[in-house]
């Protein structure tokens, strides 16, 4: 079946029946930006475990989600057996370590005193033996050598005197041909004077050359070695004396630096111990996980805030949420709306939970750059409610903040303007029979669809806008 004329004719008429018309003229224009915000308080107490050696946190018992809490009660309740155990070993291992560094230091100033003492003494006896030396080699040797010999010749010639004076004895008394009793002693004496003396020169004899043979040469050998092991002991002294001390000096600051360490890691251990009571700091609400920069995190805490979960250490696990704690609007914008928002502007904000609710909001910060998200921060201060409504942090709200009003103005849709190859706008005109005239025009604000004409329009004019809904066609017959 071929289409009707009619058809045909209300087809090629479509264009004209999509286009709107707006009827321009001068109304109050306030520019608006419509914002999603969350409430959350304006000040919180972020709870976080900061230890500095113990690592296990398991928790054992904790204050639920959103639970209420009083000034000093638990929040969480920590397993400290094991670190208490530990804190029990530190203290024995403490008290001997403590006593195994004062006997060491002990031991160090007796070697400070003590080392140069026998540094002075070994020197001293180097210096003796070495004196003893050459004495022997210069006077002493020579000296028993000439005495020894002195001796036998002594020993000889008492021999030769007494032998001389025996012979004249007998001499004299074979002359007289009478030997009377008292001379018979006095040459029985005599001959045992001889006797004597030869006993004595065979014993010097004797005694004189093992004195020149053995005894003067050994003391001579024993004299060098004397002096030998006398030098090697002051070396000996003088390289290893030092060096032990300086040795024991380094023990004792390597016993020193790791009491101090152990001393300070004991502490730490201590300090860790005390964060392990985590208490709230005043009345409030718990809630689990981070509230910070404008939002609650609470995905990570939600994965260990359990009986027989650990804490990560320097992680905030929980935040307390004062009683007393205002509740203001945390909102993130884009670049586009951060141009129009300053501090002190105003609007309001409706509860997602009670959308015909309205609570005044006025901007108290605003961003001057952005997050490295790429989105700014705006808070608003929001003012009481109206009794009956409740709300908690972590709500939402729909806000609307008016940003400008400039009075009776000519607003027209945004969406009527067509911007041309050189940037200029123009919008279209409706003339006389219907006719569509280009129009230029200059444009200000701009706010929920309507943008201020400041130039270019006329009030009564009527413009061409694709805001119509287009009309079904007429069905085929």
């Amino acid at each position: 079946m071929k289409p009707s004329p009619l058809f045909l004719t209300a087809f090629l008429a479509l264009p004209a029946a999509f286009a709107g018309e707006f009827k321009v003229e001068k109304k109050p224009f306030k520019a608006t930006v419509a914002l999603d915000g969350v409430f959350l308080p304006n000040k919180v107490h972020a709870l976080k475990i900061d230890p500095k050696t113990w690592a296990d946190f398991t928790i054992k018992e904790l204050v639920g989600q959103g639970a209420p809490v009083k000034k000093g009660e638990p929040v969480v309740v920590l397993d400290t057996k094991a670190i208490d155990r530990q804190l029990a070993d530190d203290t024995d291992a403490t008290s001997l370590r403590k006593m195994a560094l004062g006997a060491g230091e002990l031991d160090l100033a007796n070697l400070e005193k003590t080392t140069p003492w026998q540094l002075e003494t070994t020197e001293r006896a180097y210096e003796r033996a070495k004196d003893d030396h050459e004495y022997f080699v210069e006077v002493g040797r020579p000296l028993q050598e000439e005495s020894t010999k002195r001796s036998l010749q002594s020993a000889e010639r008492y021999l030769e005197s007494a032998t001389e004076e025996l012979n004249q004895l007998l001499k004299m008394y074979k002359e007289d041909d009478l030997t009377e009793e008292t001379e018979e002693i006095i040459l029985k004496r005599q001959r045992y004077a001889v006797e004597s003396a030869e006993f004595r020169l065979k014993s010097v004899k004797l005694s004189t050359k093992r004195s020149l043979e053995v005894a003067i040469p050994r003391s001579a050998i024993d004299q060098e070695q004397a002096l030998k092991d006398a030098e090697i002991l002051w070396k000996t002294a003088r390289e290893n004396l030092p060096s032990a001390l300086q040795q024991k000096r380094l023990e004792i600051k390597k016993l020193q630096l790791a009491d101090k360490r152990a001393d300070e890691k004991s502490t730490e251990l201590k300090a860790d111990r005390a964060q392990m009571d985590p208490q709230a700091s005043a009345d409030g609400r718990i809630y689990h996980g981070e509230i910070r920069n404008g939002r609650w995190n609470a995905a990570t805490a939600a994965k260990f805030m359990k009986v027989g979960g650990k804490i990560p250490p320097r992680i905030i696990f929980a935040t307390l949420i004062p009683a007393d704690a205002p509740m203001q609007l945390s909102v993130f914008v884009d670049e586009t709306a951060i141009a129009k928002l300053k501090k002190g502007q105003k609007g309001y904000v409706a509860p997602v939970s009670s959308p015909r609710s309205r609570l005044s909001v006025e901007l108290a910060e605003v961003a001057d750059h952005p997050a490295v998200d790429g989105k700014y921060h705006v808070v608003l201060k929001v003012s009481a409610g109206p009794d009956g409504l409740h709300l908690v942090p972590g709500m939402k709200g729909k806000v609307k903040i008016t940003t400008g009003d400039e009075g009776d103005r000519l607003a027209i849709p945004a969406n009527a303007l067509h911007e041309e190859a050189d940037g200029s706008y123009s919008v279209k005109v409706k003339g006389e029979d219907a006719k569509e005239n280009k129009v230029a025009v200059a444009v200000g604000t701009e706010s929920n669809g309507k943008i201020v004409v400041l130039s270019g329009l006329e009030e009564g004019q009527v413009l061409i806008t694709p805001d119509a809904p287009a009309p079904k066609p007429a069905p085929q017959k």
